[in-house]
């Protein structure tokens, strides 16, 4: 139970264990390091905000005056700086993730561990290989769905490498993978416009899912099996 609140806390930021190793690691002007940091700071406003909030219940069951104004503040602040946490979170993992898909195998960090084996795991693997392939269906059926409920416009040329897509996803179902190709496949699905997935073109599209796949193949022995990976 201790251990598994300690990993809970580092990884949601409430500690400031992750951003110290990155700054003896990265130095502090780094992207990753800046990240952890601003993750940490908003996880602590975030709990100072909800004790705000539960002091104002408290006040306002003893019926003290002005509590509802109070209360209202107090949910209001909380709430967004709970949000910001939220989007802060995202943007840490993402800056992990583009640590992992540089290759850069050096990085010893608590944080690019965790990364590495939730993306090893078989099941963050389905969820990728399943992303993409319900993209590469709305590309089959692009013009039965109603304009406002397509995916961005550049995930039509999808239509045209459905080859490529289906080695890709063979490749994240396999029992071995290289860590730096799934990480690349999930920037691939979620880095927005930066990524070939939505620019539209077709070419760099097909280059990319060829690249992601010889990379998640390629070398594979040098990561363990992801169930292993994933029990260490």
């Amino acid at each position: 139970m201790t251990s598994f609140l300690r990993h809970a806390f580092r990884s949601s930021g409430l500690t400031a264990a992750d951003k110290c190793a990155a700054e003896s690691v990265l130095g502090r002007s780094h992207r990753l390091t800046r990240a952890l940091s601003g993750t940490h700071t908003l996880a602590l406003q975030s709990i100072v905000a909800a004790f705000a909030v539960l002091a104002s219940v408290a006040a306002l069951r003893a019926h003290l005056s002005h509590t509802v104004l109070a209360l209202v503040v107090a949910s209001v602040v909380a709430g967004a700086f709970v949000l910001a946490w939220l989007v802060a979170w995202h943007v840490t993992r993402a800056r992990v993730q583009d640590l992992i898909a540089s290759g850069d195998d050096s990085v010893v960090l608590p944080v690019v561990a965790r990364e590495r084996r939730r993306l090893a795991s078989r099941k963050e693997r389905e969820r990728v290989a399943r992303s993409l392939d319900g993209l590469y269906r709305d590309a089959l059926r692009w013009h039965e769905i109603l304009p406002q409920f397509r995916p961005p416009d550049g995930v039509f040329q999808l239509r045209h490498v459905g080859d490529e897509v289906a080695a890709l996803t063979r490749a994240l179902r396999g029992d071995r993978v290289r860590v730096q190709g799934v990480a690349l496949a999930e920037r691939f699905l979620s880095d927005g416009y930066a990524s070939p997935l939505y620019s539209g073109e077709l070419e760099p599209l097909r280059e990319e899912l060829n690249r992601i796949r010889y990379l998640v193949e390629t070398e594979a022995a040098v990561d363990a099996p992801a169930e292993r990976r994933e029990a260490a």
